[in-house]
């Protein structure tokens, strides 16, 4: 079966790339970074985030991004980064939740007396209230504008085919959103899609390492067999204490750059998950 490749705009004003294949039409666009002055009609700002949500946004926010799934006028499901940020927590305890699940790492944190750049003026972290989750953690598991998901044991995402060297008729990735937690970490929330001849598997990840503290990975799977009845949606959190993630680096080769590679720190995390959740669009 053809298909046509989506080519629009440019990297200035937002560059759309995609395919329409087998009745789908598979899009995303990159546009500049939130706030930036190329753009005026920017439809995301730093100050608009923080009304919206709450809470000071990420340093880096591509609100204009988004990858998009279309087939026909019955299923829609989209990732951008607005929708994320509105699954970050910002109750009044959401940034005691790493305090309390590693406490000893937090106190050797504390006794270097800077973490965060809203304890630059503070002595103790204890004391300090953010109420939002400063690692922007996001259970965001896409956007369905048409269609609804049901929760299912079965089918489950085809692996087998996945991993076929079957041609790649598109591929590309897409930030949203990315903080640097104050030089002492990072989070990273990304899309990577890929359409091959019999199917597509789109992932968004949302990586997050606190030094000295924990590594941490939320991967949202959508996955379709061309032909099948439904669209497959599998989402996973798994984490793990950073030194125990350190000492798996190969022996003598003191490569530290792995503990920044989204791929190995998967590869090494608990393979079981904190939270697994698999569901099934039915295709009309």
């Amino acid at each position: 079966m053809s298909h046509r490749l989506i080519n629009e705009g440019s990297p200035r004003t937002g560059l759309v790339q995609g395919i329409e294949y087998n009745g789908w039409t598979i899009k995303s666009k990159k546009a500049p970074i939130c706030g930036s002055s190329e753009m005026d009609d920017m439809i995301c700002t730093i100050r608009s985030i923080q009304q919206k949500f709450g809470m000071p946004p990420p340093e880096m926010v591509f609100g204009n991004n988004y990858v998009t799934l279309k087939y026909g006028n019955d299923i829609e499901i989209g990732f951008n980064a607005i929708d994320a940020l509105s699954h970050v927590d910002t109750s009044s305890t959401s940034s005691e939740h790493i305090k309390v699940a590693y406490a000893e790492e937090w106190k050797r944190k504390r006794q270097v007396g800077l973490f965060h750049p809203f304890l630059i003026n503070h002595n103790d972290v204890k004391d300090v209230i953010k109420p939002y989750d400063w690692t922007y953690t996001t259970s965001y598991r896409g956007t369905t504008a048409h269609g609804a998901f049901e929760v299912a044991d079965e089918p489950e995402i085809d692996v087998v085919r996945l991993q076929r060297k079957d041609p790649i008729l598109f591929y590309d990735e897409n930030i949203l959103y990315e903080d640097e937690l104050a030089d002492n970490g990072t989070t990273v929330l990304s899309v990577r899609l890929r359409v091959m001849p019999s199917c597509f598997l789109v992932l968004q990840r949302l990586f997050l390492r606190v030094d000295d503290v924990l590594f941490r990975i939320n991967d949202t799977r959508i996955y379709h067999t061309f032909g099948s009845p439904y669209v497959i949606r599998e989402y996973m959190s798994r984490e793990d204490h950073f030194n125990s993630i350190a000492n798996k680096l190969p022996a003598g080769q003191g490569d530290v750059s792995l503990l920044n590679d989204t791929n190995w720190i998967s590869s090494v995390l608990p393979k079981k998950p904190e939270v697994f959740i698999r569901e099934r669009l039915a295709i009309q």
